[in-house]
């Protein structure tokens, strides 16, 4: 999976609702533990089964092998009986001579005594008996593999069975018969018993495979078909026809190589199919049985066990996603509750209130949430009671403006009639004090532009300098790109009045206030300094952070600067504001930091000309 569409996953989970995301949690872990249980449960019967039934091959193929070893020396010992007769060896070692001339009634005798030793041998098929000159006697059964042996076939079958006994060692042999099917071959020296070195032919036994697979027939797993008897050699003898059989019998014979006796058993691959492979080497007489069993039976019996632990895990997954449909949506509930409240809330229903469904996390909530709708209730009354209050404040605010209008309106006629009068110097006071006013009755907003500030400092200075005459002087230094910034109404005027009225030694003369202003990035710093007698350190520390009062320094009206520093900072921030730098004898500078703002035009309203007369 992308990591694209793994995140998309993700941000769908986390936009699902809460209930959604507890109930996809509770399934996810309930199908993961009920899928591990099974599947754990499932694979311990598996294995367990495949232990157990390995074990129990290992010990039923001992138990073959140990019968087939029983059988295979029983035979042995039976084969005994012909070396030990006399009258035949006499008549396979005859030779020439006599016995020659009565090789019919040689061959008659010899059939009958084979016929003989074949009636107390039921498994018994055929019985050939080779000279060492080459002759052949034989009797063979009308149930025999491929019946009645002819001379010919038998001949060709004597010569094959000395071939392969000149191979082996030291003196008898199982292979597989020749002539096929369900039959075996036992190959021995025809020895003297009482001169074992000396041989007086072959003696070649063709059996049913049923002498060795006359098992117990209620062991199921271990059946004629499904195994197959080697030699010492590795050879085939006998087994079932299944061509994987002969294919595992090859495997085992490569085993073989080390000489040693084993026992094994395992799964493996054969054509594409498996099996259990079950393989046992006799260490006396060197036989290696191999059974060979389908997995697909050794597991048919157990996949109805693992069936019914599947279904009764789908069963567990079923019940516990309808538990955890439950749990997630009482969990929830109060969570929804206190949605479906807050929706109400939203549409204005502040009156409404919750009902506790428990004392758990959405119980507290809930709690909380009615504390919190009394809180807000309040608070709206409050808000609205401040609101009242204020419309009552601007009103009287609106009332008290009419007073200083009257004034300003008689001021008007009082200067038209000192203009009548001649009076010009009481004229230009009257339109100084009228320009003050004009700010102050007709203003409609805190903030006014640089060069409307200056206007009225300038008239307030005009006044101050009828009654001080040439005591100080006034510098300007503020460049035009500066008049058409905003400023707080009555921002330098406190800070000149503080300059000329406390700060310059006016019965000296020669005071000199300079008002500066320059841009300093977004910002816009204005300066008002003097050049009087300079305010202490320690009382410069508490101008603007001491007690408010009028004595912080001597005759010195702090409120009013106090007052702008706040208003700066309360419509602009902390930053901003007003700091100073002073020392006794050496004057003071009172810097106004603010931010640069253009004021558009129309954003503010200033009175008309009070001049009546232009």
């Amino acid at each position: 999976m992308s990591k694209p569409l793994i995140r998309q996953r993700f941000r769908f989970f986390r936009s699902t609702h809460i209930r959604s995301k507890i109930l996809i949690s509770n399934l996810l872990l309930i199908s993961l533990m009920a899928v591990s249980i099974g599947s754990l449960a499932i694979y311990a019967t598996r294995y367990y089964t495949e232990v157990q039934t390995k074990d129990l091959t290992l010990q039923l193929v001992h138990q073959a092998s140990d019968k087939i070893e029983y059988r295979a020396k029983a035979f042995v010992g039976t084969s005994v009986e012909l070396l030990m007769h006399e009258e035949l060896r006499q008549m396979v070692a005859g030779g020439s001579g006599e016995a020659a001339s009565n090789d019919a009634r040689n061959r008659m005798r010899i059939n009958a005594l084979l016929s003989e030793f074949a009636h107390n041998n039921p498994f018994l098929n055929a019985v050939l008996v080779r000279s060492t000159d080459g002759v052949v006697y034989w009797w063979s059964g009308a149930n025999g593999a491929a019946g009645q042996l002819s001379e010919r076939e038998a001949a060709d079958l004597a010569s094959v069975a000395a071939s392969l006994l000149a191979k082996a060692a030291p003196n008898l042999m199982w292979a597989d018969s020749p002539r096929g099917g369900d039959e075996m071959m036992f190959v021995r020296d025809y020895i003297d018993v009482d001169a074992v070195n000396r041989s007086s032919g072959t003696l070649v036994f063709l059996l049913d495979s049923e002498y060795f697979w006359d098992l117990d027939r209620q062991q199921s797993l271990i059946q004629q078909t499904n195994m197959a008897i080697l030699n010492d050699a590795g050879a085939f003898i006998t087994g079932g026809t299944s061509p994987h059989l002969r294919e595992a019998a090859d495997r085992s014979s490569r085993l073989r190589e080390g000489g040693l006796a084993f026992a094994d058993s395992r799964v493996r691959e054969l054509g594409g199919e498996s099996y259990l492979v079950t393989q046992e080497r006799r260490s006396d007489g060197g036989w290696t049985v191999v059974c060979l069993i389908p997995t697909s039976m050794l597991f048919g019996k157990i996949r109805i066990l693992q069936l019914v632990i599947a279904i009764v895990a789908l069963g567990a997954i079923l019940l516990s996603a309808l538990v955890a449909v439950y749990l997630s949506d009482s969990t929830t509930r109060g969570i929804k509750l206190l949605e479906r409240t807050m929706r109400r809330v939203e549409d204005g229903d502040f009156g409404i209130r919750i009902q506790p469904l428990g004392t758990d996390e959405a119980g507290i909530l809930a709690i909380r949430f009615n504390a919190m709708l009394e809180r807000i209730e309040e608070l709206i009354t409050t808000v609205y009671k401040v609101r009242l209050e204020k419309q009552q404040a601007e009103f009287s605010v609106l009332l008290a403006q009419i007073n200083p209008h009257f004034l300003y309106n008689t001021l008007g006629t009082i200067r038209w009639y000192a203009r009548m009068k001649q009076q010009p110097e009481l004229e230009r006071m009257l339109a100084s004090l009228i320009g003050l006013l004009k700010s102050s009755v007709r203003r409609t907003s805190e903030t006014r532009t640089l060069g409307e500030e200056l206007a009225d400092i300038r008239s307030y200075i005009e006044l101050q300098k009828i009654g001080y005459g040439d005591a100080f002087e006034v510098r300007y230094d503020i460049g035009d790109e500066l008049q058409t910034c905003g400023v707080l109404y009555l921002t330098l005027q406190p800070l000149v009045e503080n300059a000329i009225l406390h700060g310059l030694e006016i019965s000296k003369g020669g005071g000199c206030i300079t008002i500066a202003g320059r841009a300093d990035g977004d910002d816009v710093v204005l300066t008002v300094s003097d050049n009087g007698i300079g305010i202490p350190l320690e009382k410069l520390a508490s101008l603007l952070e001491g007690p408010e009062s009028r004595g912080g320094y001597p005759g010195l009206h702090s409120i009013g600067v106090r007052g702008v520093h706040e208003r700066l900072r309360l419509y602009y921030g902390e930053p901003y504001g007003l700091s100073f730098r002073s020392a006794p004898g050496h004057g003071t500078e009172a810097f106004v930091r603010m931010p640069r703002i253009q004021v558009t035009e129309g954003a503010m309203t200033v009175a008309a000309s009070d001049d009546r007369g232009r």
